[in-house]
């Protein structure tokens, strides 16, 4: 599924005994379609090198895939390179401090979100 201007995975959970899939250089930008991955509990090989999101956190790409999939066991190897025990540890934390932060941060009053993004523009 290389370069078939792909921006969503949704469709992707029909294909539940999918092994491989190579979804590089599609548009793919955003963090939550990753999510939709973990719909494929037979995925053990995933490419998405020159996909958006993979060019955005770079370093950080496979650690948004195993949050992301973190339930997928047969998961194996993410953009033509093997992920390690330790990846899984450091993805597992940056979960819990995202988690923890959610939790300390106060709820935003109705409208005070677009306000912020507004001043920030």
């Amino acid at each position: 599924m290389a370069g078939n201007k792909l921006e969503s995975l949704s469709t992707l959970s029909a294909l539940e005994s999918l092994e491989v899939l190579i979804l590089e250089g599609n548009p793919i930008a955003k963090v939550e379609e990753l999510l939709e991955l973990s719909k494929l509990p037979n995925l053990v090989e995933l490419n998405m090198t020159g996909c958006a999101i993979a060019e955005e956190k770079g370093d950080d790409f496979k650690k948004e895939v195993l949050i992301a999939c973190e339930r997928l066991t047969k998961l194996k190897i993410i953009n033509g390179e093997e992920w390690t025990e330790e990846d899984k540890q450091e993805a597992m934390a940056l979960k819990e401090e995202r988690i923890q932060e959610s939790m300390n941060k106060p709820p935003a009053e109705e409208g005070q979100e677009e306000a912020e993004a507004e001043a920030d523009e």
